[in-house]
């Protein structure tokens, strides 16, 4: 009889997985409320013990990026749910201006990181664009990677200071705008 051995991808234990699960959310919800919160934060939010969210999660750096990584997945989820491309960004958009504390977070992380989880997205955006290119609801004008510079404008006006204290309703205008923006028309350049 041959010895077993066992497999170097042994899937986690279910209660690991959940846990991981659980801190992910807590962290979530903490981060989308203030961009300074502890591990230790984290940890009482998920019900779990201090020691538990550092095995999953070294650092905040470590989490901060494993919350991206889940937000992006689960927009992995949405593209793929057909959605037009306007809705999609309009989705980006929303939750760029709603969770600022997240936002802000996300850009402490190195600018490697920044740069490929934009790219993720910018990726994970391209089919609806072109889709939309090709109805003509996009400008002919426009590239997938010009959805970069939106993310940073759109960054920019969101930071300057000017928008009211409840930045709501001016970020949906903006959304907006972004949104007309980007339509195909009549007067675009030939």
């Amino acid at each position: 009889m041959r010895a077993v051995r066992p497999s170097a991808a042994v899937p986690r234990r279910v209660d690991a997985r959940r846990n991981r699960e659980a801190i992910l959310r807590a962290a979530d919800e903490a981060f989308s409320e203030d961009a300074d919160v502890a591990l230790d934060e984290v940890a009482r939010r998920a019900g779990l013990g201090r020691a538990t969210v550092y095995r999953h999660f070294p650092d905040r750096t470590a989490l901060a990026l494993a919350v991206a990584a889940h937000h992006l997945a689960a927009f992995k989820i949405r593209v793929r749910g057909q959605e037009s491309f306007r809705e999609l960004l309009r989705t980006v958009l929303a939750m760029q201006a709603r969770r600022r504390p997240l936002v802000r977070l996300f850009r402490e992380l190195p600018e490697r990181s920044q740069r490929q989880y934009t790219h993720a997205l910018v990726s994970l955006l391209r089919p609806a664009f072109e889709e939309a290119q090709r109805e003509g609801s996009v400008r002919a004008d426009l590239e997938p990677a010009d959805l970069a510079l939106l993310f940073e404008m759109h960054e920019a006006a969101l930071v300057s200071g000017l928008a009211p204290r409840k930045p709501a309703e001016p970020a949906e205008r903006l959304v907006r705008v972004f949104l007309d923006g980007l339509a195909g028309g009549r007067d675009q350049p030939g």
